[in-house]
């Protein structure tokens, strides 16, 4: 019976000692009374010397290892691998209290973590050009829209001029003299100056917003009726301050579309929802006066997240 018992003692410690991770417990003095093969190898590796006590290795584990490199809380040998500490109190059927300290081999989530660090970085970088090729091509295409409209205000002013010549060849009264041609010249020169003043506050607004440390995201596009987007402009503006001062919002989604004679947007952000209805005070109070006095409407929805949507009537000429 002795014999079979010092056996299993003998198996458990072979067993113990060829576990893949480094185990080692300590008394409550910090006086090592158990540890594996694998601790000690990777203890010395790590410190250059054999681990004597508790508060050795938990120096260790707080501080950088004189041998080998720390990534985190993760501890890179000389040899290879990658190994993170636990620490555990354990206390024993019979009152017993030991510190069981855990060294696992974390090599294989190590190199998937620096993975999927190098992907990020790459995706970063490849955002960083689309986003640089994205603002090249909206230039491109500005330029584009700009040529058309020139050569269009080109063409209807050419065709203008020769029909006013015709007419006084002719001596014929002034009254037959078609001036629809220069009425879409001049109404294309006026749109295009006051869709240019358009963006110009929308990016005012935006660098305002980013001021305050709330970033605007866009979708869609102003209308070129100047004073609806001077509302819809009024409108992201008294949310974006909103949002940073009563959601502790960082972002700004504002939906613009227009159609069917109205132009709208809807105004959301990623702060905390508010926890009831709105009393509108001076801010969106005064919000809503100028939407109704222009024949819009603003609806305020409170649940699940704060929205505003505000609509308003387009020129005849924009819905044309």
């Amino acid at each position: 019976m002795m014999r079979q018992r010092s056996h299993l003692k003998r198996m458990s410690k072979d067993a113990f000692d060829n576990l893949p991770s480094g185990v080692c417990f300590f008394d409550r003095n910090g006086i090592v009374t158990l540890c594996n093969r694998q601790m000690h190898r990777l203890i010395f590796a790590l410190t250059g010397r054999d681990l004597q006590s508790l508060y050795e290795l938990r120096e260790l584990m707080n501080g950088s290892p004189r041998q080998g490199l720390r990534d985190g809380d993760v501890f890179l040998p000389e040899g290879g691998g990658a190994w993170r500490f636990s620490e555990e109190h354990i206390e024993t059927a019979k009152g017993g209290h030991y510190t069981q300290i855990v060294a696992s081999n974390v090599t294989e989530l190590y190199q998937k973590q620096k993975e999927l660090e190098r992907d990020n970085r790459q995706l970063e970088e490849a955002g960083t050009r689309l986003r640089r090729l994205s603002a090249n091509i909206t230039a491109v295409i500005r330029e584009e829209e700009i040529l058309s409209m020139k050569m269009r205000v080109h063409d209807d002013i050419g065709r203008s001029v020769i029909a006013t010549r015709q007419l006084l060849r002719q001596n014929r009264p002034a009254g037959e003299l078609d001036l629809s041609a220069w009425k879409s010249a001049i109404r294309l020169l006026k749109r295009d100056s006051e869709s240019a003043k358009d963006k110009d506050a929308l990016d005012q607004i935006m660098d305002a917003a980013a001021g305050i440390g709330i970033k605007v995201h866009i979708d869609g596009e102003l209308p070129s009726d100047t004073a609806a987007a001077y509302l819809l402009l009024t409108a992201m503006r008294e949310c974006a301050t909103n949002a940073v001062r009563h959601a502790l919002a960082t972002e700004l989604y504002v939906k613009l579309n227009s159609g069917d004679g109205v132009a709208a947007a809807r105004i959301t952000n990623n702060g905390r929802p508010p926890g009831g209805e709105i009393t509108e005070g001076g801010g969106l109070g005064s919000l809503r006066v100028r939407m109704e006095k222009a024949g819009g409407e603003m609806l305020v929805r409170c649940t699940p997240v704060y929205e505003l949507t505000v609509f308003v009537p387009l020129a005849k000429e924009e819905t044309q």
